[in-house]
């Protein structure tokens, strides 16, 4: 056990929250990170990710802890040390979602934090240590590389030392450890990559046509999170991923594992101009299925490429929104039962598909 971990118990917990349950709780299980009893170090982790972060808020706590995770993620010896990661990034951001859907300027936050509130500081709490996971990049346990990757996505402030170290995962992590390079390439696009960065836009290209799909998915949404108006193939790789991923994916850290909804984020975010390619990609999936198959998901995409979200029945259409109509009688989806009706209501086509009134 590493010095430090003495020096928990030089920390005055009680003086930092109060919860006295917390104050005596947190040292507890920050000792017990080193333990070699596997069932007590995950249960450490889920007692400190409870505890450190409340409903996406962080604390004075939260902070105070930070330097002891950084001490497992560097010790070998340590078991379970991509649980560190996950807590940083806990720390860090708190609601991931939050911060996926609403993609916030960490500077406008900081400006508008309140003095009682600890979320931006312990945000720059872990940004402060941006060396020491660029370094973690580097170690030898491929799920310690893979969570740092993912905890590097959130500091775009960053992004002149981050983008560079995650496009060399990227580009050199061997095929055994896809998963790594995956998680990596969606992390140095929203962690302030430009499309601009060729080294960046070569290590993804190679990354797309690679042999996993949950490579060719990662890739794909990262070169669509760069570039609005990604080629043809890119688009159809997300849609892939939307329409086929398994829920969850195995090491896809990310929403706990939902690609399909991380490939959803990045579809919304197209430039409208890719509509016409959206509609003939999803058009063609939908003539390969028929009525009985689970189609919701790829109904639901179709129909939000080119249809705003409305409750006034659309009265004419536009030459795009016309084609979808005509696939979608086609196809008989109003068959498809109440869920996949009230999709097509929402998007202003009349519940029982007669057009003629």
């Amino acid at each position: 056990m590493p010095e430090r971990t003495h020096m928990v118990d030089a920390v005055n917990w009680a003086s930092l929250t109060r919860d006295p349950r917390a104050s005596t709780g947190v040292p507890a299980a920050l000792h017990a990170l080193w333990s070699g009893d596997e069932f007590l170090r995950r249960s450490a982790y889920n007692y400190l990710a409870g505890t450190l972060v409340q409903q996406g808020s962080r604390f004075p706590t939260s902070i105070a802890a930070i330097p002891f995770l950084l001490d497992v993620i560097a010790d070998p010896s340590a078991g379970d040390r991509f649980g560190a990661c996950q807590l940083l990034r806990r720390i860090a951001i708190g609601d991931e979602t939050y911060w996926l859907i609403e993609r916030p300027e960490p500077a406008v936050l900081r400006a508008a934090v309140a003095p009682e509130q600890w979320d931006m500081a312990a945000y720059d709490a872990v940004r402060a240590r941006i060396p020491a996971f660029l370094a973690a990049l580097n170690d030898h346990d491929p799920a310690v590389r893979m969570h740092t990757a993912h905890l590097l996505a959130w500091f775009p402030e960053e992004r002149h030392v981050v983008v560079p170290a995650l496009t060399r995962v990227v580009a050199s992590e061997p095929p055994e450890h896809v998963a790594v390079a995956a998680v990596a390439s969606v992390a140095a696009a929203l962690g302030g990559g430009v499309a601009a960065d060729r080294a960046l836009t070569g290590a993804l290209a190679m990354r797309l046509s690679g042999p996993v799909p949950t490579e060719r998915w990662a890739a794909a949404i990262a070169v669509a999170t760069l570039y609005s108006r990604p080629p043809h193939e890119v688009i159809e790789q997300v849609y892939d991923c939307l329409l086929d991923a398994d829920d969850p994916v195995p090491d896809w850290p990310f929403l706990e594992g939902d690609m399909r909804t991380m490939a959803a984020l990045t579809l919304s975010r197209l430039d409208p101009s890719t509509a016409a390619d959206r509609v003939e990609l999803l058009i063609g999936r939908l003539r390969r299925t028929r009525p009985g198959q689970e189609r919701t998901t790829l109904i639901g995409a179709l129909l939000d490429s080119v249809f705003p979200r409305t409750s006034t029945l659309i009265s004419r259409f536009t030459d795009l929104q016309l084609a979808v109509v005509r696939a979608l009688i086609e196809a008989d989806a109003w068959g498809d039962g109440p869920y996949v009706v009230s999709l097509m209501a929402a998007a202003g086509l009349p519940r029982d598909g007669d057009f003629q009134s």
